[in-house]
């Protein structure tokens, strides 16, 4: 496993440890799963729904219908929908809490942003949201150093130039990161006013930020 994989997993196994020490589930727990995708290996994931006990109070939602058949294949009992983060299909307060890994710097510009978190407050009476720190000194999407740290959004002008492909593990040339806007600690508090603002290091620097709120403004 290489270096970024390793860090990936020590940094996957405290957000889920966190996860359960603060949202403290049961059984009888509604939970939304926002961006939800399994390992159809069973081996080496550490997606929250391969890991969460009561799979039959999880509903799960994701832009990919690939992801959501892999979650109706090994998962019958989760209510998976394909579905937009910005758009939840679902009632006012419908779910104890919300749970969302790395989806929202993927939903689009900051008003999108802002609509993901509005939904996100809306349907759940908790969340527990993360998303990647923009100040952290190296982008793991594109692995590459001191890129966030270019005025505006500059580090996605250099992600169109070149960026790390993930899929065929080696650096290419006109990657597109377009889809991709990270987050500030001011950003996030702005899009979860009274929500605190978590940062969880594993390096030197806190890689990752996480949002925990309530309907009653932890």
């Amino acid at each position: 496993m290489s270096i970024f994989g390793k860090l990936s997993r020590i940094s996957r196994n405290r957000k889920l440890e966190l996860f359960y020490e603060m949202m403290k589930p049961t059984e009888d727990t509604s939970i939304l799963d926002i961006g939800a995708e399994i390992d159809p290996s069973h081996v080496t994931s550490l997606q929250f729904i391969d890991h969460y006990p009561w799979k039959n109070k999880v509903s799960a939602i994701n832009l990919s219908s690939e992801h959501v058949s892999h979650l109706h294949e090994h998962y019958p009992e989760v209510d998976a929908r394909i579905g937009d983060a910005c758009s939840l299909p679902w009632e006012d307060k419908h779910f104890d809490v919300v749970y969302s890994n790395a989806v929202i710097e993927h939903v689009g510009d900051l008003e999108r942003q802002n609509k993901m978190a509005s939904e996100i407050m809306r349907v759940g009476r908790q969340w527990f949201v993360t998303t990647p720190n923009r100040w952290f000194p190296f982008e793991f999407h594109m692995r590459l150093p001191f890129v966030t740290w270019l005025p505006l959004n500059g580090y996605l002008w250099i992600g169109k130039i070149i960026s790390y492909n993930h899929v065929r593990q080696k650096y290419t040339v006109g990657n597109k990161c377009d889809a991709l806007r990270l987050m500030s600690t001011r950003e996030l508090q702005e899009c979860f006013p009274g929500s605190q603002i978590l940062k969880q290091r594993v390096t030197f620097w806190a890689e990752t930020l996480i949002v925990v709120g309530d309907e009653m403004g932890i």
